[in-house]
């Protein structure tokens, strides 16, 4: 198994939790009778918070490979890379940026629960 497929599994739960969570949190408009939230300012947040964890995951990850705390096998890999890191890493940080704030909306005291 390449990392490819085993991150299109993260990426697949993901995404349909992320779906989950935008129609939860839009029934629960609809039944408090709030207006429509900010769906710009939820995906810039997204967003953001990627490109954060890509920078972090970038540095961090090039230092780990480079001083032998662990390796990929080429064969296992694209052979696309950012610095030693392979590019298959970065879909985690994917994931979590789209699953995390997904998992909070869908927590009862999460800010989609409450008046926005």
């Amino acid at each position: 198994m390449t990392y490819l497929l085993l991150n299109l599994g993260f990426l697949a739960l993901a995404a349909a939790m992320a779906l989950v969570a935008a129609l939860v949190h839009r029934r629960r408009q609809a039944v408090s009778g709030l207006p429509a939230g900010r769906p710009r300012k939820v995906i810039a947040a997204v967003v953001l918070g990627f490109l954060v964890l890509c920078v972090l995951t970038a540095v961090f990850d090039n230092l780990m490979i480079a001083v032998g705390l662990f390796e990929y096998s080429a064969e296992h890999t694209s052979g696309w890379r950012i610095g030693l890191a392979p590019l298959e890493d970065f879909a985690y940080v994917l994931a979590a940026a789209v699953l995390l704030p997904a998992v909070w909306t869908l927590l009862p005291g999460g800010k989609g629960a409450r008046d926005e």
